[in-house]
């Protein structure tokens, strides 16, 4: 009963669960369907005050980047990997856990507090070891320094962000990225209106650094901070405690262990791929040349994240407690239905939008700003090699959240040792590989990784659960599959044929993406029925229902 009264609703019978995961995952889906659109509107616009190749943009982006890397090493050591399992056994307490969970994020926000501090003071060193040119290593470094503090922010928005969810709460974890997006996009209209575009590092002002850098992390800051009135609203407070012995924490120490050991193997294989792309970037510059680098990777990678984040993510967070219960309570058949969902449900959106993607790769990546000629044709590339891998990746992300729900950092330890031996082998073919291409090389091995590793994981969580329904989930993605190819070579038919009638403008492509994501959306749906995959009428249903409801009161009203 303690579980039910402090927000956190059992694990009961499977349909009412779908039902809680299918409205926790709209709600947040709501949430991403907004921020995600505005984090690509931020990147164009970085793009337009950078460009997308040069020695500034990757100047920025690397330093950017680092808050990122930094923070995943915490946030999969001590957070996602601790604090869901350990915060879902605590409020099972008589006083709901609030002692434990003080404890829990005394040493999260105190560990994260003192990482931030000394990743600062080390900003020099870490810009350093990503290869950067020595021509821009002192703007790398400046921008280095403002947006490092970063850490912090992303750390205190992961703890909160992971109370509220176990308490039942997603929608404001999902929605206060809004708020940074629309603080970064403002600092970077400003930028555009005082300064040069793509200025070379030379020409950088104090004034400048600070403004673009400066707005990113007081971006994340309100992220982070925007949370606290819907955690007070939950009735949570939080008082800080010491001492942590006697509190069942040396389980959670050992798992934030294995789960670190992880989050390390993860960041090599980041490292690795980013000093390659900056190495050859470097070749390329002292020949007096321009290629695609690491500027090119993490646009065509914001692009890719955009369904990850909406679909993926939103249903993972809402089942993840679930699953953290259901593992606590030895609920085997609970956790077989969780882990079913989480291998089905996102892919009957993620397939067709995988199938789309290819032929609308070059029209979709033409509206962004300074994007053509050959950049376009990379930056499609890298984009359509990287989507092939998105049910995989979503995959190795409920991979994470399983075993740690499980407690077993080791088998995720491995599984993540598989993925970034690949991804790290074609990282280093790639510096004996063609220089145009050594960004799609790299994404190719982020793609063969995360399958890799996606098919070693079902292997296993089916030996863990009693077995799985394979054949219901191979035949499901095999027809969509399927539906959704046709539907994409029709697409590629039109885009191509629209290609040779019309030029290259912007324009142009505006109406290729456009006349061909309608004519995708047009032939899935009416495959779909022909083919009787009844899951998406189930994933449209309430839609239509909803829409139908309002079409009916639009008289009346």
């Amino acid at each position: 009963m303690s579980s039910t009264r402090h927000g956190a609703p059992p694990p009961g019978d499977g349909v009412v669960q779908e039902q809680s995961v299918r409205r926790a995952s709209a709600l947040m889906a709501a949430g991403s369907i907004v921020s995600r659109p505005l984090g690509l509107v931020r990147q164009l616009m970085l793009v337009a005050c950078l460009g997308v190749t040069g020695a500034t943009a990757d100047a920025f982006n690397t330093a950017n980047q680092l808050p990122n890397i930094i923070y995943m090493l915490l946030s999969g050591g001590l957070l996602t990997a601790v604090l869901i399992p350990q915060i879902t056994k605590a409020m099972k307490r008589e006083d709901g856990g609030q002692e434990v969970i003080d404890r829990l994020l005394t040493i999260c926000i105190g560990a994260i507090l003192v990482v931030t501090v000394l990743a600062t003071l080390l900003a020099s060193p870490l810009v350093t070891i990503y290869r950067i040119s020595p021509a821009t290593r002192e703007l790398a470094t400046a921008f280095a320094i403002i947006c490092l503090p970063q850490i912090f922010f992303y750390g205190l928005y992961a703890v909160l962000g992971q109370v509220l969810n176990a308490r039942g709460r997603y929608a404001s974890f999902m929605w206060t990225p809004v708020l940074a997006n629309l603080v970064q996009i403002a600092g970077m209209a400003v930028f555009l209106q005082r300064y040069a575009h793509a200025a070379p590092p030379d020409a950088w002002t104090p004034e400048m650094v600070w403004l673009l850098a400066g707005t990113s992390t007081a971006g994340i800051a309100l992220q982070a901070l925007a949370l606290v009135p819907d955690l007070r609203a939950s009735g949570f407070r939080w008082r800080p405690r010491w001492g942590f012995r006697g509190y069942g924490f040396r389980s959670a120490s050992t798992m934030a262990g294995w789960a670190f050991a992880a989050l390390v193997v993860a960041q090599l294989g980041g490292y690795a791929c980013a000093a390659v792309m900056n190495t050859v970037a470097g070749w390329a510059q002292h020949d007096g040349r321009q290629v695609a680098g690491i500027t090119v990777y993490q646009l065509a990678f914001l692009v890719f994240m955009l369904p990850h984040g909406i679909i993926t993510t939103s249903i993972l967070t809402a089942i993840y407690p679930r699953m953290s219960r259901a593992a606590h309570d030895s609920a085997t058949g609970d956790l077989r239905r969780l882990l079913t969902r989480g291998l089905t449900l996102p892919s009957v959106a993620l397939v067709p939008i995988t199938a789309a993607a290819i032929p609308l790769a070059v029209p979709g990546m033409a509206m962004v700003p300074r994007v053509s000629g050959d950049a376009l044709s990379e930056t499609a590339l890298v984009f359509a090699i990287m989507i092939l891998g998105l049910i995989p990746f979503g995959w190795t992300t409920l991979q994470q959240r399983f075993f740690f729900a499980l407690e077993d950092g080791r088998t995720n330890l491995h599984l993540q040792i598989l993925l970034t031996a690949i991804q790290i082998t074609l990282a280093l073919l790639a510096l004996v590989g063609p220089r145009d291409h050594v960004v799609a090389l790299i994404a190719a091995g982020q793609t063969l990784g995360n399958l890799a590793a996606a098919v070693a994981f079902v292997v296993i969580a089916q030996r863990r659960v009693g077995g799985l329904p394979l054949r219901h989930v191979l035949r499901l993605h095999v027809r969509l599959v399927l539906v959704s190819a046709l539907a994409a070579l029709a697409t590629w038919g039109a885009v191509v044929g629209l290609s040779e009638l019309l030029g290259t403008s912007r324009l142009d492509h505006l109406v290729q993406l456009l006349v061909g994501g309608v004519l995708f959306v047009l032939a899935f749906l009416g495959l779909a029925r022909v083919f009787h995959i009844r899951e998406v009428d189930d994933l449209l249903g309430p839609v239509a229902a909803r829409l139908r409801r309002r079409t009916g009161a639009a008289p009346s009203a």
